[in-house]
């Protein structure tokens, strides 16, 4: 009787353990969020090049940008065990960092930024999205990134 006890109990953790297993790590690939990443590198990008004119001219649309990227950044933090991907948005979009939201401060303060900045700012704003587009990719099927 004990031993029917022990045997059930190893049939029930073995089970447990192999489906702990089969538990992926990582949120799968969303459509959706590899879109967002994407389209929004495309617009951020875009716009860095224009922040050498007046910050007047440009206000609305950066405002957009920064909305759209927080919206990016909810339906990225939204979804389970997508820790990685959303604080790389939350990296992406700080106010206070050397990335987006720290450029759109910038142009803000500044009101117009010279071709250096726009440059490396654009340098790494796109490294900092081909971040999160390659862990997107990876979701979907492994492969090395290019950066």
């Amino acid at each position: 009787m004990l031993y029917v006890f022990y045997r059930r109990a190893a049939i029930l953790i073995s089970l447990l353990v192999t489906l702990a297993a089969c538990d992926p790590l990582i949120s799968p690939f969303q459509e959706q969020a590899y879109k967002n990443a994407t389209t929004l590198k495309a617009q951020s990008l875009a716009l860095i090049t224009k922040s050498g004119e007046p910050y007047s001219t440009h206000r609305a649309a950066l405002e957009k940008l920064l909305v759209d990227v927080d919206a990016a950044y909810e339906y990225a933090d939204g979804l389970p065990k997508n820790d990685v991907v959303s604080k790389q948005w939350d990296i992406l979009r700080n106010p206070d960092g050397n990335l987006l939201g720290g450029f759109a401060n910038r142009w803000r303060r500044s009101g117009q930024l010279g071709p250096f900045f726009r440059e490396e700012v654009a340098a790494q704003v796109g490294e900092a999205f081909d971040t999160i587009i390659c862990v997107e990719v990876n979701k979907r099927e492994v492969s090395v990134c290019e950066n």
